[in-house]
């Protein structure tokens, strides 16, 4: 399958409207536009409720999905550090099944502990690192996932200048993304560390008007 195909999703994010920007508000329109063709037990329904519950800073999106880049899609569309995205098949699965629900749970919660250390331990480059995610298909395999991005030298530049203008802003600007997918959590760490920054393209940063928070 080639690109992104027409495919429903059912999101259990709760939002703060305080901090959502452009990007984000957008992305939840279009993502709350295509709830309705996710059917879901009530079952299903419920165990999402209590997955939200208990994991309160972790993005749950449940959505139909056949290729990695249909899920990295999916995925980035997280507003917290932390995403996780189920097949409708499989969260039927677990809500039916404590052993498939016990198992899925902990696979996020040794996911979310590794990836929250090794980003700690990536310094200043932690910064880097902007969400990681996992993937649970229909099937039960699970993919990792991390979305990176880092500022030019110039933007870095501007960014410097702005902390020491009072009112400053930051208008436009260049950045470079790139999003890595692996089968096990430590593979995507092997791959975070290789990254070569040098060899992806600037993307243009959508202008902000805002004042932005540029602290460490």
């Amino acid at each position: 399958m080639d690109g992104i195909s027409s495919y429903g999703a059912f999101t259990g994010n709760r939002y703060d409207s305080t901090i959502q920007n452009k990007r984000t508000n957008t992305t939840k329109q279009a993502q709350d536009a295509k709830e309705k063709d996710i059917k879901l037990s009530d079952k299903a329904k419920d165990l999402l409720k209590e997955l939200r519950q208990k994991y309160g800073n972790i993005d749950f999106i449940v959505a139909n999905y056949e290729t990695d880049e249909e899920a990295d899609a999916y995925l980035s569309r997280g507003t917290n550090e932390f995403s996780v995205l189920i097949d409708p098949e499989e969260l039927e699965k677990m809500a039916n099944d404590e052993e498939t629900k016990n198992k899925n749970l902990g696979i996020i919660d040794e996911a979310r502990e590794k990836l929250t250390s090794f980003k700690e331990g990536l310094g200043d480059k932690k910064d880097e690192v902007k969400r990681f995610g996992i993937s649970m298909d229909k099937n039960g395999n699970v993919s990792f996932f991390a979305e990176l991005e880092t500022l030019s030298e110039k933007q870095r530049e501007r960014i410097e200048e702005s902390k020491e203008e009072k009112g400053g802003y930051i208008r436009g600007g260049r950045v470079k993304r790139t999003r890595v997918t692996a089968s096990s959590a430590e593979e995507l760490l092997d791959k975070v560390n290789k990254v070569d920054w040098s060899k992806i393209k600037e993307e243009k940063q959508e202008e902000n008007k805002n004042r932005l928070d540029f602290s460490i």
